[in-house]
């Protein structure tokens, strides 16, 4: 689960590892945002719940 903590968001790892995730906010129109360092057992939606307090998520592609 991420969970906000003094301008950052923190992961939760199953294995008891903690990732931080630091949020910018990118200004006006549509953006691409690049999320780094995301486990890929963290199902979409839960960074879609995350990331939407900051505005409207259109789409989530993973990279390989």
């Amino acid at each position: 689960m991420l969970q906000p903590i003094q301008g950052a968001l923190q992961y939760h790892h199953g294995n008891g590892e903690l990732s931080i995730v630091d949020v910018e906010i990118a200004g006006m129109g549509i953006r691409r945002v690049r999320v780094a360092n995301v486990p890929p057992e963290v199902p979409d939606g839960i960074l879609r719940d995350a990331i939407s307090y900051y505005g409207e998520v259109k789409r989530i592609t993973g990279e390989l």
